[in-house]
């Protein structure tokens, strides 16, 4: 009943306001009655303009006007969007290939105070040996000489030099049990030589560097900042003493995650980083879109393969766009055949799928499997109904009501906004040098007002065979929407100031007017001239007394006939006349958009 009470607040305001004079100020006993809340909704409107009439009551023209203008300037700023959006996407270039892998390299994962180095690290001039033997407390040091030896007191001279660490420990090991019988050295990696090392050609910054021993090219390349902008990815080659060891394609560390090379780095190696053959961007549906560098013997299906393959949302077709301007349509050839060239463009077209949401609706009341169901997009109110086995044969289908969360969010939003313009005309008007008088109902009022809930009744049309003959008339469903069908009532309730208020068993044929007389007549201070008519659908209208004198409404089994009582006869206030279009607007959307619940 909480909606029929401001109904009713609503009505009594329209009641008065049509039949005052100019306003007066609000004074402070006034102002002090009222609730904290609406007190400061009174200070918050304090030195705002008040209400313009010509808002108030606005020709239609004028606010579809209005409405079309907004709509015009949103649609330009969509436009402004998509164009900046566009702009920067033909603006955006790719990445190269490898292009960030140095800005995130770490060469070691150890401390930097300690001893780090990969299982392929090869013994050198410099290397400092740690060797103890059995027995013994004290531990030697031996470092690696220039001509690749270690001089182990007591034992003898090896060289090491050129050996796989592992290698080199089991050497010294046996050549020391080929010396004493049955001995066995402990042997480890003190500390490791520095390494210079030339790096040359495309790399960012070229010149010579310090390593320590058992850096790879990579902890090389990421000293020197990676690859220069022209340089390439796949042509390293790695030299020593004048002649080239190996050709390094980093492609094969990037891609397929091989870190050993064939040769270590040594102290005096140059590294040579060439330009690149062939390079070729790859987009659209394809698992990693980028700039990509070919060598002359590879092809489109090499550069497919480069960049991890197809996506799952790639059409069965390619589209070269040649460094000619030529564009070729691919469809359903061989890839493997098809040559590239240097600047090429290949894209991949690709559809973006959209994961689709489950939406639900709630169904309660005279219906056959009540709960929540889950629906697809396009479903209507009927269909569903349908697949929850129907209404039963008790059930009220006009009196079903459809609740939607947009439907609420629209009346709450219009409902504050006239809301706090009746407000706002309230605390203008007190610094015109006149005076609103305080009552007991207006605080009361305006804080039914202040409180009122949505529930977000939606006008739906419940009858199956209407529906059958005009499927225009069905709703379609919105997620989250809740479906009450109630069952059947053969009552009409006459509430408001009647002398006997309460339910009066539903005649056919019978008017408004016959049942307000069967609940004893209208009472003393009613407001003969806004009577309101509520129909089980939840539909509103408010009527004046005259019109039930020449006219038989129908009023319908479970309709609620409400009768206000008039403000002015209880007590006088005054306030502006121009309000009553306000309340007006309030108590016809309060009672044709959320009715009885």
């Amino acid at each position: 009943m909480h909606n029929l009470k401001l109904t009713s607040a609503l009505l009594l305001l329209v009641s008065f306001f049509s039949n005052l004079l100019l306003s007066q100020d609000i004074n402070q006993d006034f102002l002090n009655s009222l609730p904290k809340s609406i007190q400061e909704d009174f200070l918050t409107n304090q030195n705002s303009d008040g209400l313009d009439a010509d808002n108030l009551i606005e020709r239609p023209d004028t606010r579809l006007s209005k409405i079309e203008s907004g709509i015009d300037s949103i649609k330009n700023q969509v436009k402004t969007i998509e164009t900046e959006l566009n702009r920067k996407e033909i603006e955006a270039e790719f990445q190269t290939f490898g292009s960030n892998f140095f800005d995130s390299y770490q060469s070691s994962f150890a401390p930097i105070n300690e001893l780090n180095f990969s299982a392929d690290y090869v013994i050198d001039v410099g290397d400092i040996l740690n060797i103890q033997s059995p027995g013994t407390i004290s531990k030697l040091k031996v470092a690696v000489a220039r001509d690749g030896s270690i001089n182990i007191p007591k034992i003898g001279q090896i060289t090491v030099a050129g050996m796989p660490y592992e290698d080199a420990i089991k050497n010294i090991k046996e050549f020391a049990k080929s010396k004493y019988l049955n001995m066995d050295l402990y042997i480890n990696l003190e500390q490791s030589r520095d390494m210079s090392i030339l790096l040359i050609g495309n790399a960012s910054k070229p010149g010579v560097y310090t390593l320590p021993g058992g850096s790879s090219i990579l902890s090389l390349l990421h000293a020197a900042g990676g690859i220069g902008e022209n340089g390439s990815y796949r042509t390293i080659l790695h030299k020593r003493n004048n002649e080239i060891i190996q050709e390094i394609d980093l492609y094969d560390v990037l891609i397929q995650g091989n870190l050993l090379f064939k040769s270590p780095l040594r102290s005096g190696d140059a590294v040579v980083v060439g330009a690149p053959e062939k390079i070729i961007s790859i987009s659209g549906g394809i698992n990693a879109p980028a700039i990509y560098e070919l060598k002359q013997n590879e092809s489109l299906e090499d550069l497919i393969n480069l960049a991890q393959g197809f996506s799952a949302s790639a059409y069965n077709s390619l589209q070269i766009v040649r460094a000619t301007g030529v564009v070729e349509q691919l469809d359903g050839q061989a890839i493997d055949s098809i040559t590239l060239n240097h600047g090429d463009s290949v894209k991949v077209p690709l559809f973006l799928p959209t994961n689709q949401k489950t939406y639900t609706v709630k169904v309660d009341g005279a219906i056959k499997s009540p709960g929540v169901y889950s629906f697809e997009y396009g479903e209507t109110l009927h269909q569903l109904l349908k697949r929850a086995g129907g209404i039963l044969d008790t059930a009220y289908p006009e009196g079903g009501a459809l609740y939607r969360k947009k439907a609420a969010k629209v009346q709450k939003e219009y409902f504050e906004k006239t809301y706090n313009q009746l407000i706002a005309f309230l605390a203008s008007s007190s610094g015109q040098g006149s005076g609103i008088s305080a009552t007991q109902n207006l605080p009361l009022i305006l804080a039914e007002l202040k409180n009122a809930s949505f529930p977000g009744r939606l006008a739906a049309e419940f009858n199956s065979v209407k529906v059958s003959k005009n499927l225009q008339e069905d709703t379609v469903l919105a997620d989250g929407d809740e479906i009450f069908i109630p069952y059947f009532s053969a009552d009409v309730f006459v509430t408001g100031d009647v002398i006997n208020p309460g339910g009066r068993k539903y005649m056919s044929g019978m008017t408004a007017m016959e049942y307000i007389e069967q609940s004893g007549g209208v009472g003393r201070f009613a407001d003969n001239q806004r009577i309101v008519i509520i129909r089980p659908n939840g539909d509103a209208e408010v009527v004046k007394k005259t019109l039930f004198l020449q006219a038989n409404l129908d009023i319908a089994p479970g309709s609620i006939i409400y009768v206000p009582r008039e403000i002015g006869k209880l007590q006088g206030i005054s306030l502006a006349a121009t309000l009553a279009p306000i309340a007006s607007s309030l108590a016809l959307s309060l009672a044709s958009l959320n009715s009885i619940k």
